[in-house]
């Protein structure tokens, strides 16, 4: 569909886009919250942090971007990439301290090691959590999409703020719903995979 309406090169720049910001985020938020679960001290330092990030306007994060990076892709990225981090983090973190006492209890009686117990018993107990902070930070992506085309970042972000300068509505129409339509794939995609962790973790 998104071929048929003229929009597939701009589809799978985006997809690259949020796909790229989403993964980086991933890979700095799932380990730093599983320290935050782990370490209270260290989670009352990282809670202020995030409400801050997620409680400010999206926009105002392209501002030292660009100061940083300019105009182009590379500011979209680490704008993306600043968005899709709490909700991973604060997700992952609760999973970790969602862990029922009992279970650890029976660990520490068992003699299981520190990573035993984080891998046997914290982690099986934390996925449904974490993959529900996999799901937010795409959706958080998703919606820094049209935002970041202000700054150039091409793809269906880029190609609404064009259309809506120079008032083409359909066009701006067309790419509002190839946005939904990646929008609900990997949002599916992303349950999907969650619902399949719950239950293997059962």
């Amino acid at each position: 569909l998104c071929d048929l309406i003229g929009l597939w090169p701009e589809t799978v720049s985006t997809l690259a886009l949020v796909l790229t910001a989403t993964v980086l985020a991933l890979a700095v938020a799932i380990p730093l919250g599983v320290v935050a679960g782990l370490a209270p001290a260290f989670d009352r330092v990282v809670d202020p942090c995030l409400d801050l990030i997620q409680t400010m306007p999206p926009y105002i994060y392209l501002l030292p971007a660009i100061a940083l990076l300019g105009y182009g892709p590379a500011t979209a990225l680490l704008a993306t990439f600043i968005v899709a981090l709490p909700p991973a983090l604060r997700l992952t973190s609760l999973g970790i301290r969602m862990t029922p006492k009992e279970f650890i209890e029976l660990g520490d009686a068992s003699g299981v090691t520190g990573m035993q117990m984080f891998f046997k018993i914290r982690l099986p107990f934390a996925m449904p959590s974490i993959m529900a902070g996999v799901n937010q930070s795409l959706m958080m992506a998703f919606g820094m999409v049209v935002i970041a085309g202000i700054v150039g970042s091409g793809g269906l972000g880029e190609a609404i703020y064009g259309s809506v300068r120079t008032l083409d509505i359909a066009k701006s129409i067309n790419a509002a719903i190839a946005i939904v339509i990646l929008t609900m794939i990997l949002d599916r995609l992303a349950q999907s995979a969650a619902q399949s962790r719950a239950g293997a973790s059962q």
